[in-house]
Formats: C-alpha cells, structure tokens, sequence
C-alpha cells in the first residue's frame, strides 16, 4: 500500500491490518467484512512529507487516520527536558519493527519502537483472542537510570461502516467532561464548559449532545473525561447492529479526550473528514507536555523501570 508493508492477522470475522514503518499505524480493524476506523487518505512514507514543516503542521499533513499511539508528548508542541516535541510526537512519526517470540503465532503481532528524542522503549502485542475481540498489550522500558515523565494517548479514530447519524457513543453513568478552552479549532462548543456527559452547551447556548454525530454540522471538538469513571466506552451503530465496546487498564490511562471532526473547516480538513476519536490517555489537556507536567497529570516512570499495560475491543453484531 503505496510503497508500505502491511501486516494483515485474522480470525473468523475479525481482520486486523497494521503498518509498522509508518507509526506502527492499526490501519484498519474489519468485523464482518464491516470497515470501523476512519481512513482520510490512502498512507505513504512519512518521509515523503518531513521537508519544509514546522511541528505544529507535521501531523496535520501526515494524518491518514487508523489508529496511532503517542508518546512521550499527547497534544500541542512543547519542549520539555531539553528535547523539542511537536504535536502528537514522536511515536507516530518513527518506524516500528516487526519481531517474532515464542508468544507469537498466527493470530498476533508483535510490534517495537525505540524513541528517538527520549530514552523510552516500547513493545506492543496485538492478539486476537477470539473471532471477535482484540487485546492489546504494551510493555515501556526506560532506557535510562533517570526518571522520565511523559504523556500517552491511544489515538483511534472511528469511522468506516461505523460511525453515522446512527451511531451512539455510551460511557458510564456520571461521567464528568470539560470542554477545551486552550486551542484554536472550530468547535461549536462553549470553551471551558464543564458538565455530565453526554450534554454541554454550545457558544450560543444551545445544548449540545456529544453521545451522537450529526452530519448537518461543521465542527471539530475536543472534550476531556478528566478522570475516567469506569474503563470503557461503547459505540453502537443502530442501524447496522454492531457494537464496539473498549476496556483499558485506567491505572495509567486515567483520562480520555474526545475529538469530534465533524465536517471541520479550514486547514486541513476543508470539510472532508467525519470521524471520532476516543482516546484513552495519562494525561490532559492536550497543551503537551511541559504544561501536562506543570498542571500534575504527566506520568512518570522510574529510572530503568518497566510498565505493562493493556486495551482490549470487543465487537458484536
């Protein structure tokens, strides 16, 4: 796929396919030949694009959707430790390797990723434990006898077969959301407004309800769950009958931002791209993470020190 190696495991109706040098991308999940992430374009090599950018414009031109992961920096350029971060870097902008263990077999990958700018390793395992749910498992090792503090987000982005006007988003009963107020977007939200999901109020005062996607608006929102009150979320297309449903280890992933494309105009979506973003993460808000570390909610690990960690998505029809 333009010049990228795509790794492809199945299981029955589930197909998960995964481009390691560009991000180590999930490019697609598939369930029942049903298509649930976002695609905005198809994928070519990150160095294609690296000439001539500045780092607040390297994720907005490399964006292809699927679903990334970003670490140590989630959110807007920032320098931190001595080290220059862009938006959403570096994770996504590096190639991953493919590696075999005596755990694999012909329904997992094993994935692995040695940052740059930062002494972190990361390896992940993508199994599919049955015919219809996927468990990822992630292992970060500090190369260095410092500790480290860092930001991390898990960055799928819905769409496909299934996101529509159809489609509902469900999280826990009294889950408590704020309404970004420090980025420039072209959100109808009312910025810094917080409430009970799923309804907040827009810059006009109309309630404003984040459980469903209409495709008569132009706006891309970014709304925080500032602390998870359960581990999961659901989305459930009414029309189609499936329904997804993903679980994570809230130990480290305390936190997660909704991000809301819909029909977004201007640079650089122009009014193409209708999609979602569920993104369980360390740490908010997406002001990167010199700020995330200021305001309390980077995470830290200790100098060669290891975290293991897990997201699971399950699907039903």
């Amino acid at each position: 796929m333009g010049g990228l190696r795509v790794v492809k495991v199945s299981r029955n109706e589930l197909e998960v396919s995964v481009i390691p040098e560009l991000g180590g991308l999930i490019w697609s999940i598939k369930y029942g030949g049903y298509e649930l992430l976002y695609h905005h374009r198809d994928p070519e090599p990150i160095e294609h694009f690296r000439e001539g950018l500045m780092p607040e414009d390297f994720y907005n031109v490399v964006f292809f959707g699927g679903w990334f992961e970003v670490i140590p920096n989630a959110g807007y350029a920032s320098r931190y430790a001595g080290a220059s971060f862009g938006l959403h870097d570096e994770a996504p902008y590096l190639p991953w390797r493919v590696e075999y263990d005596e755990e694999v077999d012909e329904y997992s990958i094993l994935m692995i990723v040695t940052l740059r700018k930062y002494p972190l390793k990361l390896y992940r395992r993508i199994r599919l434990i049955n015919s219809n749910e996927v468990l990822i498992r992630e292992r970060l090792i500090n190369l260095s006898n410092q500790a480290l503090k860092f930001s991390w987000l898990h960055h799928p982005n819905f769409g496909g077969d299934l996101l529509s006007e159809r489609t509902v988003l469900e999280l826990p009963e009294g889950t408590e959301v704020e309404v970004d107020k420090y980025l420039n977007s072209p959100s109808i939200l009312e910025p810094g407004y917080r409430g009970l999901f799923p309804m907040v109020k827009s810059k006009g005062g109309e309630v404003v309800d984040l459980s469903r996607f209409p495709r008569s608006i132009n706006t891309e929102d970014l709304v925080y769950v500032p602390t998870v009150k359960g581990n999961w979320f659901r989305l459930i297309n009414e029309d189609l009958g499936i329904r997804l449903e993903a679980n994570w280890d809230s130990s480290i992933f305390r936190s997660m931002w909704m991000w809301r494309p819909l029909n977004s105009p201007n640079y650089p979506w122009f009014g193409r791209i209708y999609a979602t973003a569920l993104e369980p993460t360390t740490s908010w808000p997406a002001t990167g993470l010199a700020e995330q570390v200021k305001n309390g909610t980077a995470y830290e690990i200790q100098g060669n020190g290891e975290l293991n960690t897990w997201i699971k998505i399950k699907v039903t029809s």
